[in-house]
């Protein structure tokens, strides 16, 4: 049971790197409609060691109407960040998001409501992706995907294919995120390597042990995507990346074929394509073609590495008790 001074929600944002972000985002937490006094928000320092702490230096002397807390995670990764912070949090309900988001006053108060009012698991909201400084390759619907859902429900509807939640959107309970287990750190971004997945497959594995997830569309978020995310490298560090997730999320969830494509038919389709994008001179078709490659190509080596190590994949996806936290 939640103390009785413990607040609704506990807000938790992992940083690395990009510590002038932080103060903006308690600026738009400060603006929720939610009431501050059921709100706190603790933002995990995830930068590498150093006499130097810019992520304390920036919360520091802030006048902010609700309790806010830095804490320190040295293992690197979105992942491990966030962990480090659901095991401090002394809220009813986890709401997860990322220090470049902007989230619109009734953001908080929507996936509350709909979490309290629908008694499931996890609530995640819409994420609008932007692209304030123009884009380097004209993004076809697949690279846009790359950066975010596009696909969004007019109403509340349960969060399976075609939607999906972001991870910089996401409300869930507490102590049943701890029941099942946190993020996986072996999945989600780390440091220089661009994974992914860590929601999806803590999404999934809820789900596949009985926990339900919404989709609130009237809980909106900004989420800003710059032009060294719309280039060729950019893309394929993604696919690669993407594929090497999803062969490991093998390992604990059973993944939904949507999710995979990495059969023949894939591979024969991205190849033509990208014939096709350099004969036409079709960049954007290209550079989706070429991103493809390095994500199915990823992903069959990372599930020929698995099989090395003796990890078979499940049958049937098994939640992963963890009651109690062992975070320091």
């Amino acid at each position: 049971m939640p103390k009785p001074d413990a607040p609704l929600v506990s807000v938790v944002v992992s940083a690395r790197g990009n510590t002038e972000n932080i103060r903006s985002l308690l600026d738009t937490l400060a603006q929720q409609t939610l009431p501050a006094a059921q709100l706190e928000a603790l933002v995990v320092d995830n930068d590498p060691p150093g006499p130097v702490r810019p992520i304390a230096d920036a919360v520091r002397d802030g006048n902010w109407p609700f309790p806010v807390r830095v804490l320190y995670e040295p293992t690197p990764g979105l992942s491990a960040g966030r962990n480090r912070g659901i095991c401090a949090a002394r809220g009813t309900y986890i709401a997860i998001t990322d220090p470049d988001i902007t989230p619109e006053p009734g953001w908080l108060q929507a996936l509350v409501t709909a979490i309290e009012e629908e008694q499931v698991f996890a609530v995640g909201g819409r994420t609008h992706v932007t692209y304030p400084g123009g884009q380097v390759t004209a993004l076809t619907k697949a690279l846009r995907e790359c950066h975010g859902a596009l696909d969004w429900p007019e109403g509340r509807e349960v969060a399976v294919w075609p939607y999906w939640v972001t991870g910089c959107n996401l409300l869930f309970h507490r102590q049943t995120a701890l029941d099942i287990g946190l993020f996986r750190t072996d999945l989600g971004r780390r440091g220089r390597w661009m994974g992914d997945c860590e929601d999806l497959e803590f999404i999934d594995r809820a789900r596949q042990a009985g926990n339900q997830t919404l989709i609130e569309p009237s809980a909106v978020a900004w989420h800003p995507v710059y032009r060294p995310e719309t280039t060729l490298r950019y893309f394929l560090r993604q696919g690669a990346g993407h594929g090497v997730c999803v062969a490991r999320m093998h390992q604990s969830v059973t993944v939904e074929p949507a999710a995979i494509q990495a059969g023949r038919e894939a591979l024969h389709a991205a190849v033509i394509n990208l014939a096709a994008g350099w004969t036409f001179l079709d960049r954007s078709r290209a550079v989706e073609a070429a991103r493809d490659l390095a994500r199915i190509s990823a992903y069959h080596l990372e599930c020929g590495r698995q099989r090395l190590l003796g990890r078979r994949p499940i049958a049937l996806a098994q939640p992963a008790p963890m009651k109690e936290c062992t975070w320091k």
